[in-house]
């Protein structure tokens, strides 16, 4: 019989739900237990998807529990840094929600964590595991699209007053800003597809709809890349839409918006962009989002003995996101003009630091 590891969940909120049905599912992992602030919750979550789990009175309770080999980490950014620390420093694999913390620091932190423990991570920014992106990238790495010329990224999702994590990711305190909050989506599958970015100016504005933000909802920033590309990342959380992600990339061979392709080289007898049928990333719900194949990719890595800061079963194209820090991390502020209370402007060169558009995640 396989081995199988021991999971543990910090927190018991929306997304929680979904990393419990994934390593339910995993025939190499079980859900060990759940901690979580309110009493009852973890229990509630485990028997709502026939887990026979063990409710954690304490985060003492779960790290001194040695069944636990994989921490998942499914609680409010703030908090994060502290707990993937002590899980790498006790020899766990982690597991770690978007954004990874609330500021450059709290990465550093948990990237030296993994690094010096020699443990294994993944940061789930699931939708490299939507099918579309899945296939866009076989088109990328097929030469459809050659060389990039130009990208764009687009996270467009108003945050709804019935989501769990409404109070908090609308704040300052927890929600940091629009990248942070959602919008680091965009910023991974920008890097993901386009590559590093070295340049970036942006604006910023204030809300106009749901006055609850306490930061400024709207941004779109313009961007440079190391390959000489050019392109635009924006996030828009307070705006009368449906939720959109787009995806847009055009370079020497061809061009991808979405789910449309068009080539003259490689599709010579197309007049226009043909439509791939795929499921698209055109939700917001968590339970849209495939968590499942995030977990069970790769498996066969998950028994490797070599030593590595990739997670268990992780493959190349999820672990090589850890590259080095940027060559620079300074950031420059321009003054905001006195007709613009609302917005905010910033510029930085050689490095991502600015509203943590590095996508927050570990590299």
């Amino acid at each position: 019989m396989a081995k199988k590891y021991g999971v543990a969940i910090l927190g018991a909120g929306w997304v929680a739900g979904e990393y419990v049905k994934a390593f339910r599912d995993h025939p190499l992992t079980e859900v060990i237990g759940i901690y979580n602030r309110t009493p009852g919750k973890a229990e509630k979550l485990m028997k709502q998807h026939g887990v026979d789990g063990r409710e954690y009175k304490s985060e003492d309770e779960l790290f001194n529990d040695d069944r636990v080999k994989i921490v998942a980490s499914c609680t409010p950014p703030d908090v994060r840094p502290a707990q993937l620390e002590r899980a790498a420093k006790t020899g766990r694999h982690v597991v770690i929600e978007k954004p990874i913390a609330l500021d450059y620091a709290g990465v550093r932190r948990i990237h030296r964590a993994v690094s010096e423990a020699k443990v294994k991570s993944v940061t789930s920014f699931v939708l490299r595991w939507n099918p579309q992106f899945i296939t866009v990238k076989k088109l990328q790495a097929d030469g459809v699209i050659g060389n990039m010329i130009y990208a764009e990224a687009d996270y467009w999702h108003p945050l709804k007053k019935e989501y769990p994590s409404y109070p908090w990711s609308v704040a300052m305190p927890l929600g940091g800003s629009a990248f942070i909050a959602a919008g680091c989506h965009a910023a991974d599958a920008i890097r993901y597809f386009a590559g590093e970015i070295t340049e970036v100016a942006a604006f910023s504005a204030g809300p106009k709809i749901d006055m609850n933000y306490q930061y400024n909802p709207v941004t779109v920033a313009s961007l440079k890349f190391e390959n000489g590309a050019v392109g635009k990342l924006s996030t828009v959380l307070d705006a009368d839409t449906p939720y959109i992600f787009n995806v847009r990339l055009f370079g020497t061979e061809g061009t991808v918006q979405n789910n449309r392709v068009y080539s003259k080289k490689h599709y010579p007898g197309s007049l226009d962009y043909w439509t791939f049928p795929t499921i698209e990333p055109s939700s917001g719900d968590v339970t849209h989002h495939p968590f499942v194949p995030e977990i069970a990719h790769s498996s066969h890595m998950r028994r490797s003995t070599t030593p590595t800061s990739r997670w268990p079963f992780a493959s190349r194209s999820t672990s090589r996101r850890r590259r080095t820090a940027p060559r620079s991390r300074s950031i420059t502020r321009s003054r905001r003009p006195p007709h613009e209370p609302e917005s905010s402007v910033a510029t930085t060169r050689g490095g991502l630091k600015w509203l943590a558009i590095r996508s927050l995640s570990v590299r």
